[in-house]
């Protein structure tokens, strides 16, 4: 392994091995340090082994929103595509805009990502943890826990964020760029399951519903989402909860999950239903109102956060006032936030290191000349659905030298 290079990459996730690749299309020499045993352990886990490359509908990011919005400016769907056809890799859109390879297996993203690596003579060290980065004169130096040192011209940070630390997340790009003058901005759980209150989840776990989730404080909607909720033992998850986790920033919140508005048009027409429904089983348990709607366990805790006594009851002992306040509930079934679980636990890091210190145009630092930054170490975070590995693509194609509009022309290099 040579001890002299053009670029340095500390990082081996999606940002870190497009930039490595980018930078050695543009005839550089280039080394890859990454601290974990192998490249693209995030990459193997993203969509469930299926891997969300990219999305083609509104961005939804977070953080240094407009940062991020004009990164994917500079280096488009379109560019980051070509990037990956160019080394054998074809993609295809799925429902709401979300990208993936065609054979719907993250391993093609790697292969393909490692094949570009191998194509292009990128010099790769796994196993290499960096302890220190030092500007010396117009480069930098390289130590890493063995005491090598490793210089190029240029540095690109892609060490990825905090969340996920059984797949390499770590906090080692915040250290290496806080050293070299730049602010971190707080680290927080994004895209992660919420911690509720017992009662409300109680005898629940394992239950699955599609409804709408609002997170409320007192009487303000601070976000709303659609799609499927699961009930877990200690809270509620499911993509539409965990997008709506990173707005947990106090405490007195609540969810609420509106569990009718996908079967009756409004609540006038459930009310109405639930006359039908008190009449029909009038001899039997409560419960009826709800069964067939909701699944039986989830119709229980509905009537139970409505105050409906099921101490023998019969429907049809149900007043009208307490048909109304069961279609209420149903509406707001309301969950007591306690927390989010860990970064452990998150997809993804909110907070990181301030994009206001680095030109989206090039990613480059404007504290420190030739240096760069990528992907999840910086204070950028998505929503599900590809944001967050196109972000890590598009950033790392830019940190590697990629411009808008630069013919691609290997056959000349």
């Amino acid at each position: 392994m040579k001890e002299n290079y053009n670029t340095i990459v500390i990082g081996g996730g999606a940002s870190g091995m497009i930039a490595a690749v980018t930078a050695a299309e543009h005839g550089e020499s280039v080394l890859l340090l990454e601290k974990a045993d192998r490249l693209g352990r995030k990459i193997s886990a993203s969509g469930n082994g299926r891997c969300n490359m990219m999305n083609t509908g509104v961005t939804r990011y977070f953080g240094a929103t407009e940062f991020a919005n004009e990164v994917i400016r500079n280096c488009s769907i379109d560019d980051m595509t070509a990037f990956f056809r160019r080394y054998g890799l074809i993609v295809t859109e799925e429902q709401d805009g979300r990208v993936y390879p065609v054979t719907m297996q993250s391993v093609s993203v790697l292969n393909a990502l490692q094949h570009a690596m191998k194509m292009n003579h990128v010099d790769i060290l796994l196993r290499t943890v960096v302890t220190r980065i030092r500007k010396e004169g117009s480069g930098f130096i390289c130590t890493t826990e063995d005491e090598k040192k490793y210089k190029a011209q240029r540095m690109i940070i892609c060490a990825g964020g905090a969340a996920q630390k059984r797949l390499g997340g770590s906090t080692d790009g915040y250290r290496y760029l806080q050293a070299m003058g730049h602010r971190l901005e707080p680290l927080s759980p994004s895209l992660v399951p919420v911690i509720t209150d017992s009662k409300s989840i109680s005898g629940l776990s394992g239950i699955r519903v599609r409804c709408r989730v609002s997170l409320i404080d007192k009487k303000e909607i601070l976000h709303q989402e659609e799609g499927e909720v699961l009930f877990t033992d200690y809270g509620l998850s499911g993509i539409c909860v965990m997008q709506c986790s990173r707005f947990i920033d106090r405490k007195g919140l609540h969810m609420e999950l509106d569990l009718l508005s996908s079967v009756f048009s409004s609540p006038d027409k459930a009310y109405e239903e639930m006359l039908t429904r008190r009449e029909t089983f009038a001899q039997y348990s409560p419960v009826l109102l709800l069964e067939g709607i909701l699944v039986p366990k989830l119709a229980y805790a509905v009537l139970k956060q409505a105050g409906i006594p099921l101490r023998g009851e019969t429907t049809g002992s149900i007043s009208d006032n307490n048909l109304q306040s069961i279609v209420k509930t149903a509406y707001h079934y309301k969950a007591d936030v306690i927390g989010t679980r860990t970064l452990d636990d998150a997809q993804v890091t909110a907070g990181g290191i301030s994009c206001d210190e680095f030109f989206p145009q090039t990613m480059e630092s404007r504290i420190t000349k030739e240096l760069f930054a990528a992907g999840e170490v910086l204070n950028v975070d998505g929503d599900c659905g590809g944001f967050n590995l196109m972000f890590a693509f598009a950033s790392g194609m830019i940190a590697g030298g990629f411009r808008k509009n630069e013919p691609y022309l290997p056959e000349e290099q």
